[in-house]
């Protein structure tokens, strides 16, 4: 089976090497299509070592943002000519790459599987747009979605529950739960990455700099939660703030702590995959603030590394992995007083950050790299069920299969 995403982000990868080895045993050889290996909203290093799935890019040296549509047909088509697979997991169904993937599966009789991570409070929602979409998603056989609040999403789209699995949306959690542990045990050896220079306590928070991502807002909470800290205990250090990423709002968050005068904030930057276990693993408490977000992988990098998490009730990943004062605590994104309290709490003696953290551990066990090639397993027997009916009423497609 082929496996197309736009980009093969270093999580990606490592689910893809999971599936093919696990996958290979069972007589099912996985292919991985990415559009290009460039593209600008995610700038992560071109992964130049050996995987165990057979790699393919449908756009050498071509740049994701600038492909057209009849340019994505082209590229699509070609490697999937080329490999001819018996099934096409899809990431999506909103953009051309995606439904050039679609169009040579109906054209070829073969097996369609979505891969998605969408929710229906995503955006506000068209009628007629959200019909479209039913027509859509009545073309693929089944689906692998990221989560509860997607599977949800997809069953108020007409798929029906049989046909969908959960696993999206995974990481590989021993390789950031090892990193953050190495880095723990010798922080001094880190002391050279922007935010790392001291051992003061910090909390974390990691995504592209976009309105939607309320970094904003994660300020002003912060500004509140020191405001607040003062006033009670002024000779309590506050923990600093660290903010990985970058993006177009960058400048303006950067205006935002110099103008309002926020004392404790660091901007590292972008950091590629081999720095995030590390700021993961000196941090105290994760934060993913976002107005909307689909899902919110950060999140389960930071549980992987066997952090506390405050996450806004918007983040698709709230209903599968964050459990109230368990592991963490769920807050509405505009409600910026109670994220100011939130920090208070958990700077504070009153919370038990250990039992939080081996809680985060337990929860996110759940959701590694098996977790995504089982429900990808599934979908394609799924499939493989609908094939052997039309088969047997139909008789067998022309040409064979990979």
């Amino acid at each position: 089976m082929l496996v197309h995403l736009s980009q093969f982000g270093p999580f990606h990868i490592a689910r893809l090497n999971d599936a093919a080895n696990t996958l290979k045993p069972l007589g099912i050889k996985v292919v991985g299509m990415e559009i290009t290996s460039q593209i600008e909203m995610y700038p992560w290093d071109v992964e130049e070592q050996p995987t165990a799935f057979e790699r393919c890019v449908a756009l050498p040296g071509s740049t994701f943002e600038y492909a057209s549509p009849l340019e994505m047909w082209r590229g699509v088509k070609s490697v999937l000519d080329k490999v001819n697979p018996d099934a096409v997991a899809i990431n999506g169904y909103s953009m051309a790459d995606a439904w050039s993937a679609l169009v040579w599966c109906k054209l070829h009789r073969r097996i369609a599987i979505i891969m998605s991570d969408s929710k229906s409070d995503d955006s506000p929602r068209v009628a007629s747009k959200e019909w479209v979409k039913k027509m859509i998603l009545r073309q693929f056989h089944a689906a692998l979605c990221a989560g509860l609040l997607s599977k949800s999403y997809l069953e108020q789209l007409g798929m029906q529950s049989q046909k969908i699995f959960l696993g999206f949306d995974a990481v590989d959690n021993d390789y950031f739960w090892k990193k953050a542990e190495m880095a723990r045990q010798n922080p001094s050896s880190y002391r050279s990455l922007p935010g790392l220079e001291t051992s003061d306590p910090f909390f974390l928070a990691s995504s592209r700099f976009v309105k939607s991502k309320n970094f904003d807002g994660l300020l002003s909470a912060y500004a509140e939660y020191r405001r607040r800290l003062h006033e009670a205990n002024p000779s309590q250090e506050p923990w600093r703030l660290v903010l990985l990423g970058d993006g177009a709002e960058r400048r303006a968050l950067e205006h935002q702590v110099w103008s309002e005068g926020i004392q404790g904030v660091t901007f590292p930057g972008f950091r590629q995959i081999e720095d995030l276990p590390v700021y993961y693993g000196l941090a105290k408490v994760f934060i993913h603030p976002s107005y909307q977000d689909t899902w919110g992988l950060v999140v389960n990098e930071a549980m992987a590394a066997g952090l506390p998490v405050i996450v806004s009730k918007r983040s698709g990943c709230v209903a599968d992995l964050v459990s109230n004062g368990h592991n963490g605590f769920i807050f509405s994104p505009e409600d910026l007083k109670t994220l100011a309290e939130l920090m208070l709490l958990m700077s504070s003696d009153s919370v038990d950050l250990t039992a939080m953290s081996l809680a985060s551990r337990e929860r996110i066990g759940d959701w590694g790299l098996p977790r995504f090639t089982q429900g990808l397993y599934e979908a394609l027997q799924v499939g493989l069920n609908h094939r052997r009916r039309l088969v047997a009423v139909c008789g067998p497609r022309k040409g064979p299969a990979s």
